[in-house]
């Protein structure tokens, strides 16, 4: 264990832990230091895979990238996939099953805390500096014994916590005092920041000087409320509802859906909507209709079916509209999906038919990275291009082309009339080439990769124009000279 961590944690899920977090990682990369995130346990449904196979979650995927290094598995450990009653739980990298919260509470007592404890170790080891996220908040005296991502963590070095708060909820002196007051290690807390606020910064005082009285922690910070950054979210609360009227796309938001990340670059062109059973009407005047990623397959099917979702899509495409389907949403499309194994949904049942395509669940689940090329009936000259896959299901086609070239073969579906199109490659919309096949001309003046980049270095520099980071990197280790 030679190298430095600070862990910021949160009053509340969404307080801004892991925009700081963000914004740390690239401003300590900035400064010359090799900089890791770590997140000991997550619970989301937007994950990535690696080239070496593993599953984490797109959040530490893309804290990574505010680090510039590529990420790793052990920047987190434990991944938890909310599913139907139960979570399936990734331990690192690789899927273990899906628990119950008995049998993953039962699971963290036996090997969780030694899982962590070797991921902490092993970036401790290759790393100038960890910044560690929080989950949840760390004042969750009911789980106390069982909470290994909070200051379980800092504890292990007797590293330093930072507490984030969000204003714009309103209460923060309350949650922070409370938060303080409640946790464990609470000595090991050396600032406060709050976050989203609007207005006159200096309203704060009175309570910022009375909190520091009360605990005698420093508050080195006050960040703005930041509404026109464009970045990643880490769950589904960071993808709110979507309706723009006109909007030509429309995504089928269904219950279990998943990979919300799929859609960030359309999300950019404002030209998207989501689409549920209350507003099923606008998929009537929708050129794109796009079934994006789900947990529960089956359930999610029924779900489009019995809501007219179903019957809506097929009358749009008879007025010209295609459809697009992604990983769950493209098995969907298919004619039947079997479940010999009860992986999901058990038994063979039938699909939407609007691809000519057969769906195999198998116990075995494909995560890995691809390179792609659209296919050159859909693109002539398409470049290669990064995606990644998370599925259980295995596609047979019956006849249909391939919608993507990859460098193990053909991949995806593409109808006869070209109408239809689906594939099982995560990020195929942050294509630009291949969104403006789908939706036409977009004004982007840099590729997506440029985009997130461009807007870490704004979401950083926000931040470090509000903070006292001086009092941050001497948590680090650096001094006013380095």
């Amino acid at each position: 264990m030679t190298g430095k961590l600070i862990q910021v944690v949160g009053t509340s899920s969404g307080a801004g832990k892991t925009t700081m977090v963000l914004a740390l990682c690239r401003h300590f990369k900035n400064r010359g230091l090799k900089v890791t995130p770590f997140k000991a346990v997550n619970m989301s449904l937007n994950s990535i895979s690696l080239r070496d196979g593993s599953e984490i979650s797109r959040a530490q995927w893309l804290q990574a990238l505010g680090a510039r290094i590529y990420p790793k598995k052990e920047t987190n450990p434990i991944l938890l996939k909310p599913q139907g009653d139960g979570s399936q739980v990734i331990s690192e990298g690789r899927p273990v099953g899906k628990m119950t919260i008995e049998e993953y509470y039962a699971w963290m007592k036996s090997k969780g805390r030694d899982i962590v404890l070797k991921s902490l170790n092993h970036l401790l080891e290759n790393y100038d500096l960890v910044i560690a996220e929080g989950a949840g908040s760390p004042a969750e005296i009911n789980m106390e014994d069982r909470d290994l991502a909070n200051t379980f963590i800092a504890r292990q070095g007797k590293f330093p916590v930072i507490i984030i708060g969000d204003i714009d909820r309103g209460g923060v002196f309350a949650s922070l005092y409370g938060t303080y007051s409640l946790m464990p290690d609470r000595d090991l807390v050396k600032l406060f920041i709050i976050n989203r606020m609007r207005g006159q910064f200096s309203l704060l005082n009175p309570g910022i000087e009375k909190l520091e009285r009360l605990t005698g922690v420093r508050t080195a910070g006050v960040i703005p409320y930041i509404g026109n950054i464009n970045l990643p979210g880490e769950d589904s609360l960071d993808y709110p509802s979507l309706r723009s009227p006109g909007a030509r796309v429309a995504v089928i938001r269904y219950p279990h859906m998943e990979n919300y990340s799929d859609l960030d670059l359309l999300i950019m062109t404002g030209n998207i909507t989501y689409v549920d059973e209350s507003n099923a009407e606008v998929i009537d005047k929708s050129s794109l209709i796009i079934l994006p990623g789900s947990k529960i397959v089956g359930a999610d099917l029924d779900y489009i079916i019995d809501s007219g979702i179903a019957a809506r899509i097929s009358t749009a495409m008879a007025g010209g509209a295609r459809v697009l389907g992604i990983c769950g949403g493209y098995q969907m499309l298919g004619k039947t999906i079997s479940d010999p194994k009860g992986v999901q949904i058990g038994g063979t049942r039938n699909g939407l038919g609007l691809l000519d395509i057969d769906v195999i669940y198998r116990e075995e689940k494909i995560t890995r990275e691809v390179k792609y090329r659209v296919a050159h009936d859909v693109i002539p000259e398409g470049k290669v291009q990064n995606g990644y896959e998370i599925h259980y299901g295995i596609i047979s086609r019956n006849g249909e082309k391939p919608l993507l070239l990859t460098e193990l073969g053909d991949e995806g579906s593409l109808s006869r009339d070209g109408k239809v199109m689906g594939t099982n490659v995560h990020g195929v919309l942050e294509n630009v080439e291949f969104l403006q096949y789908l939706i036409g001309p977009i004004d982007l003046k840099a590729s997506y990769e440029e985009l997130v980049d461009s807007n870490i270095d704004r979401l950083t520099n926000i931040f470090i124009d509000n903070m006292d980071i001086r009092e941050i990197e001497k948590l680090a280790g650096m001094d006013d000279q380095n």
